[in-house]
């Protein structure tokens, strides 16, 4: 199985600077919530923005059909 990208980037972050696994982890750990953090609201706002275009094209096709919302 593939490392996780916590694990393989806690490696590195070890090799290239002299902190201990333990603060490695803990700075890898909490840049890795962030970015899922950040992704979540940004899929949040998308989810949101193609609703509003669906309801939005909803109204258009019942007013070309000329039918009431409902």
């Amino acid at each position: 199985m593939d490392e996780h990208p916590v694990t393989r980037l806690t490696n590195e972050l070890i090799v290239v600077s002299e902190l201990d696994r333990t603060t490695a982890g803990a700075f890898v750990r909490l840049v890795y919530q962030e970015g899922v953090h950040e992704g979540e609201q940004r899929l949040i706002a998308e989810l949101h923005q193609r609703d509003r275009r669906i309801t939005e094209l909803e109204r258009e096709l019942d007013r070309l059909r000329g039918t009431s919302p409902g």
